[in-house]
């Protein structure tokens, strides 16, 4: 079912079926280190989102922001440093989304492994599923390119968007198709290659940076999508990381003229 007003996904009815989308990564790190990643602004700044605000502690809040309209600000419902962080979010008390956190460490290295729960069982929201799930697979893989290349070092990111009236599979073709992005020219790891849904690779532009490029249903409107490029780099200066983000604007405009940007760089 689809709010008629809005054309989003309406909120799940209290007590009905719902469905999660998972995440689990090992990381080369303590799980001191990777709780401090999950809960202190400057941490969550330098691998999740482009702004962060946190009120540590159980019945305290963590408040995230992309631009635009994605922003969330979430309660922390469990609070178990450096082993379980639970945290909810959504349609009120009778439907919330949960996202909960779970640290296993032995030896230097921590297994992180997420839920986030909640998701109402009816097909209008595949599309919000799949993309958490393939969102959760390229924040954690972000996560452990951060902490172990880059930990301490401050992240400049940028996502930029095409706002498109495409059908996902037509705006991919036109992304990655003849004449588009060269995936193979420009990945030095793939991290993950899921079409039409994703792309994700660390890059050499910025050095040792991490680019994803994913075309987005927009939860306003279900005849839009967003293609978007997220770069991003760690210990790179201003100028250099401008420049790339700009490269990257003029690609999308170049490649969906008829596209609204929607632009947003730290």
């Amino acid at each position: 079912m689809t709010d008629a007003t809005r054309g989003t996904p309406t909120p799940p009815s209290p007590g009905s079926p719902t469905r999660e989308a998972r995440g689990e990564i090992t990381i080369q790190a303590p799980p001191e280190t990777v709780w401090r990643a999950l809960t202190e602004a400057r941490e969550l700044e330098a691998w999740f989102p482009l702004e962060a605000r946190v009120e540590p502690g159980a019945d305290g809040r963590i408040w995230m922001s992309w631009g635009h309209e994605y922003a969330e600000e979430m309660q922390i419902e469990a609070w178990d440093p450096p082993r379980h962080l639970r945290t909810t979010w959504g349609w009120g008390d009778d439907s919330p989304q949960i996202t909960d956190y779970r640290l296993e460490g032995a030896g230097g290295t921590t297994t992180v492994r997420v839920v986030t729960s909640g998701f109402p069982s009816g097909s209008t929201w595949d599309d919000l599923v799949e993309g958490t799930r393939l969102g959760w697979r390229f924040e954690l893989a972000q996560l452990k390119h951060y902490l172990e290349h880059h930990a301490g070092s401050p992240r400049r990111a940028a996502f930029l968007r095409r706002r498109v009236s495409l059908a996902r599979a037509e705006a991919w073709a036109r992304l990655t198709g003849p004449g588009g992005v060269d995936l193979d020219g420009l990945a030095r790891r793939v991290v993950d290659h899921t079409p039409p849904w994703q792309f994700a690779a660390v890059v050499d532009d910025p050095r040792d940076g991490l680019l994803r490029l994913t075309v987005d249903p927009t939860h306003t409107d279900p005849d839009l999508r967003d293609v978007t490029v997220w770069v991003a780099g760690w210990g790179v200066d201003p100028g250099t990381m401008e420049a790339v983000a700009e490269r990257w604007s003029r690609r999308l405009a170049e490649l969906f003229p008829e596209g609204e940007a929607r632009d947003m760089r730290v």
